[in-house]
């Protein structure tokens, strides 16, 4: 504002002292001055307001696969075959290559690939069968298929399950700590998020995710997750200068669209 007011004034100045030289030399027919032009004053622009980061964000809307052509987008469980005893996960493909083994309020991150390979279409999950190709056949409608190892010719059969979510009910009456409300990213990638009613959502580098409910209070917080059945941890958190040590490791604000 200061060089905004200067610059104004300098230019008001110049104007000045050109009307004061065309009224000394109104009188006569030419001036022993050439006439001289001011130079346009421009004003450099301010500075920029940081962009408002983005606070909120609906929980229920993250890992939820995509409403497209690809026939394994959606939620499954294994039936019958290699994996079956796994029967208390369900398997998610979002359609868009991401694959996650849920349960409870957790899920793992995979990829998946459906392709032709040597003439058949071929499905291929690193998650649940290494780097196994298999080939697969869907029923009627849809809502089974039967994959089949191209190496040893075992089979899994998946049914086509409804939709599933990993987002716990919130708490009656959680304790929030209104200063770690929002996103936070560490060095690495990783994210924390912590939700006004009382639900906490943590993103490891690719690997899992969990999602939380949680109360925060004096520097504590009393977290639980459900994968079988429900578990209670405790954290330990600081906020300085803007930085949330959470459990020893350092985070700072990020906007929560930025989560996934």
């Amino acid at each position: 504002m200061k060089r905004i007011l200067l610059q104004t004034a300098c230019v008001i100045l110049s104007l000045l002292t050109l009307f004061s030289l065309a009224a000394c030399g109104s009188g006569s027919s030419k001036s022993s001055e050439p006439e001289t032009t001011a130079a346009p004053q421009t004003t450099e622009p301010g500075p920029t307001a940081a962009p408002e980061l983005v606070k909120d964000t609906d929980l229920t809307k993250l890992h939820q696969p995509a409403n497209n052509k690809d026939l394994f987008a959606g939620f499954w469980k294994i039936t019958e075959g290699t994996g079956s005893q796994l029967s208390s996960f369900v398997y998610s493909f979002d359609g868009n290559g991401k694959a996650f083994m849920l349960i409870g309020t957790m899920g793992y991150f995979g990829t998946y690939t459906v392709e032709q390979k040597d003439g058949k279409d071929v499905f291929t999950c690193l998650m649940m069968f290494g780097k196994d190709y298999l080939t697969y056949k869907f029923s009627k409608d849809k809502n089974t298929v039967t994959l089949t190892s191209t190496t040893d010719n075992s089979t899994t059969t998946m049914e086509r399950t409804e939709t599933y979510n990993s987002v716990p009910d919130a708490p009656e009456s959680p304790v929030i700590d209104n200063e770690l409300l929002g996103a936070w990213k560490d060095e690495t990638g990783a994210y924390l998020y912590f939700d006004k009613s009382g639900i906490m959502y943590t993103n490891q580098l690719g690997v899992n995710f969990s999602f939380y409910t949680y109360s925060a209070e004096n520097g504590k917080i009393t977290q639980t997750y459900t994968m079988k059945e429900e578990t209670t941890e405790t954290a330990t958190y600081k906020i300085e200068n803007g930085v949330l040590n959470y459990n020893g490791y350092d985070y700072v604000k990020c906007s929560a669209d930025e989560l996934s």
